[in-house]
């Protein structure tokens, strides 16, 4: 977004944006949950596991975010949100024999730890704090588990005000990433010892699509 296009009184917040982004790829690309994923090492259910993970972690982002629907400017990334989580969905439904798993899907303690973060955000009116975890969450899925030149695209932010919710909003960026990474840490330890599958339902590739 140019400066020309930035509302009035807003603070450009996007080349942060797109640096955190950058920084969320390259971080999930050296994490040993990716590396199981791409050598094959992780089974469907460690796979279906951290796919849930992130599904269910944008829902729970899109739930808080429609609590304030009369926002002009968080249409577009509400949208957004909206959006991944039914392609993930449908991604997961066809890995899944049924659509039940999405009543009985796991939930590592790392998503009870985010789920309260979230919670909390919410009751105190911390939009900042949402649409920064809300940021970080789409750089996840729109990372890929093998290095590739695919230019990310990363919603336009538009509600940073002053330089103290600048500060918030890089701030919460980073909590977010701690919490993401803690998902791909929490399913690498619940699936540790397991054998490497030559065929799966859910192969790196399909996963790499699916949260594209």
């Amino acid at each position: 977004m140019s400066a020309a296009e930035r509302p009035a009184g807003t603070i450009d917040v996007n080349p942060v944006i797109t640096a955190t982004s950058e920084n969320v790829r390259e971080m999930l690309q050296r994490s040993a949950v990716w590396t199981r994923m791409s050598d094959g090492s992780l089974p469907f259910a460690g796979r279906a596991s951290y796919l849930e993970q992130h599904w269910d972690g944008l829902r729970v982002l899109l739930g808080a975010l429609d609590n304030f629907e009369n926002i002009p400017d968080l249409r577009g990334l509400r949208d957004q949100v909206r959006l991944t989580v039914e392609k993930m969905g449908d991604a997961l439904d066809r890995s899944h024999a049924t659509a039940r798993w999405r009543e009985h899907h796991v939930t590592m303690p790392s998503m009870l730890q985010f789920r309260r973060r979230v919670t909390e955000m919410t009751n105190h009116g911390d939009l900042i704090g949402l649409v920064a975890h809300t940021v970080v969450r789409l750089a996840a899925v729109s990372a890929c588990p093998v290095p590739t030149t695919d230019e990310l695209t990363s919603p336009s932010v538009t509600l940073i005000h002053n330089e103290e919710q600048e500060e918030l909003f890089v701030e919460e960026m980073s909590a977010a990433l701690v919490f993401l990474m803690a998902h791909g840490s929490d399913v690498v330890r619940a699936y540790q010892g397991q054998k490497q599958e030559s065929t799966c339902a859910v192969t790196a590739a399909m996963i790499r699509n699916a949260l594209r």
